[in-house]
């Protein structure tokens, strides 16, 4: 199936969502805005735009510190070590990602190791409007998509075949793509299901 690619709704699914927070959120929220703004239309960042820790908000509790391996922490993506090996063996373009610390509430105890937060940093506008009527306007002139999208509701033009192998569109809210081989390896290695993924057609 080299003719398709993954869009991800992890964006979307409040499972995801967890209450942590940073001090960059404490200290400056419309910075915190600010970064997850660019971060979620595909600017490439550098490292001085993300934590290097983020911690439970107040009333986190324990239950809370059971984590996926994607995960929003305030405005900020984080991605477990086992997620950030495979997406190391792609092309990740001008995206990367950056080692955070992750702990609880009381900002010393760590929440396991190896975590890191991720910058998409690719922005390609690539889907193809007229043909995904599974779309519907959203505010400031972007397109919004259901949460319960279905495989092949959404159409790409064929530029999406080629690296790098993880981007934004930045038509659309809330919303990161896979290439069919990074999908392929984070099923198999076991970690795709809290990516959401969804097949989208690639046009002819």
């Amino acid at each position: 199936m080299s003719g398709v690619v993954w869009i991800s709704r992890a964006m979307k699914h409040a499972t995801n969502l967890r209450p942590i927070t940073s001090e960059i959120t404490e200290n400056d929220i419309h910075r915190s805005i600010e970064i997850s703004t660019l971060n979620q239309v595909g600017v490439p960042l550098d490292s001085s735009h993300f934590p290097d820790k983020v911690f439970g908000a107040r009333h986190s509790l324990e239950r809370h510190y059971q984590l996926p391996d994607l995960f929003r922490a305030g405005s900020f993506w984080v991605v477990s070590d086992a997620a950030a090996d495979v997406l190391r063996h792609f092309d990740l373009g001008r995206g990367a990602l950056y080692p955070v610390r992750v702990l609880k509430k009381d900002r010393a105890t760590p929440i396991r190791n190896g975590w890191f937060c991720i910058n998409f940093g690719n922005a390609r506008p690539l889907v193809i409007m007229e043909q995904s009527p599974a779309l519907r306007p959203g505010p400031q002139g972007r397109y919004t998509f259901s949460p319960t999208l279905a495989d092949d509701d959404l159409v790409v033009s064929a530029e999406a075949l080629q690296p790098p192998d993880i981007w934004v569109d930045p038509q659309l809210w809330d919303n990161f793509f896979v290439s069919h081989g990074l999908r392929e390896a984070l099923r198999k290695a076991k970690l795709s299901s809290r990516f959401y993924l969804t097949r989208c057609r690639v046009a002819d």
